[in-house]
């Protein structure tokens, strides 16, 4: 693969994007034990997910596809 300098840039801004939303998630699933209340699951953190990329306009800039995949 040969991106230009732009298509390169995207790439880099989806990855950033991922990271941004992987790593809450990770954590989130991280401090379960047992007898705490479960992480949220897919459908409580897409919400999740929803809610933070109105209130981020950084954030909400980006593919919301690349943003959900898991």
């Amino acid at each position: 693969m040969y991106p230009t300098p732009q298509q390169e840039q995207q790439m880099l801004l989806h990855c950033a994007h991922a990271r941004y939303v992987w790593n809450p998630a990770v954590e989130q699933h991280s401090h379960w034990y047992r007898g705490r209340k479960a992480a949220p699951g897919f459908a409580g953190q897409c919400r999740q997910l929803t809610e933070a990329r109105r209130d981020n306009e950084w954030l909400g800039s980006g593919n919301a596809d690349v943003q959900h995949k898991r």
